[in-house]
């Protein structure tokens, strides 16, 4: 690793620990995909429901379980040529990446099923595109609860308990939201581009509490 880009190098290495991992999911995202569009022509969509979950989440949530499951990792990182509050910054870089690496699945499920649906683009688009808004919110929302509630000596007793507890805290918040855009008479691409925004800014201002956490953190 470059001392001059240990930024970088640990971004690099962050990925390249799960690279296995992010490749089979992302596999199995476009299989369902695939397999959700085959049923959605035999008059079956139900698994075109999932897809965008899987294809959205699974990559982050990889990421953050990793990042979480190596034993003084932190520690590690410190040996770096890098500032303490910029490992989180790293840390919530390493989940916005991570949720675009579903676009080229999605843009492919998306070809696909506009070939053999006879629907045009924009159907197939407006169609999912609150799906894969409520997956990517939901994340969002989740990375910024976890990491800071993570970096207190509380979350840092039960891990497992704070990935279900935080997971379900984002999903009870971004659910209701959808549902009272829908109660507005608000249009599904207008509810999808607001649920993205608010929990777009959850995102950074848990990254900022992160980072003055982690500046006066003794790893």
């Amino acid at each position: 690793m470059k001392t001059r880009k240990p930024f970088l190098g640990l971004l690099t290495y962050s990925f390249h620990s799960i690279s296995g991992s992010l490749i089979l999911i992302q596999l199995f995202a476009l299989l369902a995909g695939l397999t959700g569009i085959a049923a959605k022509i035999g008059g079956l969509d139900i698994i075109l429901h999932s897809f965008p979950w899987m294809a959205v989440g699974a990559a982050p949530y990889i990421l953050v379980s990793k990042s979480g499951s190596i034993e003084k990792w932190e520690r590690y990182q410190l040996t770096m040529p890098i500032k303490r509050k910029d490992l989180a910054t790293m840390l919530y870089l390493n989940v916005f990446l991570s949720l675009h690496l579903a676009f080229p699945v999605v843009g492919v499920v998306w070809g696909i099923g506009f070939i053999f649906q006879q629907a045009s683009l924009y159907t197939l688009i407006h169609g999912w595109f609150p799906s894969i808004a409520y997956a990517y919110g939901t994340i969002l929302l989740f990375t910024a609860l976890i990491y800071p509630i993570g970096s207190t000596k509380l979350g840092g007793r039960s891990k497992d308990g704070l990935f279900f507890v935080c997971l379900v805290i984002a999903v009870a918040i971004v659910t209701p939201m959808t549902i009272a855009g829908r109660a507005m008479g608000l249009s599904n691409v207008v509810i999808s581009v607001l649920v993205i925004a608010i929990t777009g800014v959850a995102f950074v201002i848990g990254l900022l509490i992160t980072r003055a956490m982690y500046a006066k953190m003794d790893f």
